[in-house]
């Protein structure tokens, strides 16, 4: 007797992780906005957490495609996509991770920043939920993602015209990796949404 292995939906997967990417996106801007209360180390934790909750959705991704024969996308699409969703994540977590270490509390500009994020992460949410069935609706959440990758852009470019208008040379240093890595998180944002239109034009 054979025994047929139960289909998996990768569009499913993918939306899995989207949800987690969110929330953790979502813990960030808390963190941010909750300095002095007494929850505010728990929001920092919170992205810590939901980072590694991330991390086991994309392995266990990575396990069905390694364990399917067929896909409905190219299969690297489908790796690539995963990955670019799960180092935004990473990035948060980065983002926190060097706050701590830095001691540095955050500023305006970086909640500003994060808020960004949150827009963000909000399309590509929607952007990968409407992949299978609605792919226009995909395609307008994914051109808006791109949209707010620009917006990112000018806020941090503007965040590090004010940054050094500082003479605590110190601070400088410590601020700008942690505008950097927001930025890059931005990137990683559009380079998914990149990947997600070129699945759209091949199905």
């Amino acid at each position: 007797m054979k025994i047929f292995r139960k289909k998996v939906n990768f569009f499913q997967l993918l939306a899995t992780q989207c949800e987690i990417m969110r929330r953790g996106i979502d813990a960030l801007y808390k963190y941010c906005t909750s300095v002095g209360q007494p929850d505010h180390e728990s929001y920092g934790d919170m992205v810590i957490a939901i980072e590694d909750e991330g991390d086991m959705a994309r392995r266990v991704l990575v396990d069905e495609l390694n364990a399917t024969f067929i896909t409905p996308m190219e299969r690297n699409d489908i790796f690539d996509l995963s990955g670019q969703l799960d180092e935004v994540l990473d990035y948060a977590k980065n983002s926190i991770d060097e706050m701590r270490l830095f001691k540095i509390e955050p500023t305006e500009d970086m909640t500003k920043m994060i808020a960004i994020l949150c827009d963000i992460t909000v399309h590509i949410q929607k952007a990968v939920e409407s992949m299978e069935k609605h792919k226009n609706i995909a395609k307008d959440e994914a051109f808006k993602v791109k949209s707010l990758e620009n917006e990112m852009g000018h806020r941090y470019y503007k965040a590090l015209a004010s940054l050094f208008e500082s003479d605590d040379f110190k601070a400088v240093f410590k601020y700008r990796e942690v505008y950097r890595h927001l930025n890059t998180t931005a990137d990683k944002a559009e380079m998914a949404m990149d990947i997600l239109l070129d699945i759209l034009n091949s199905l």
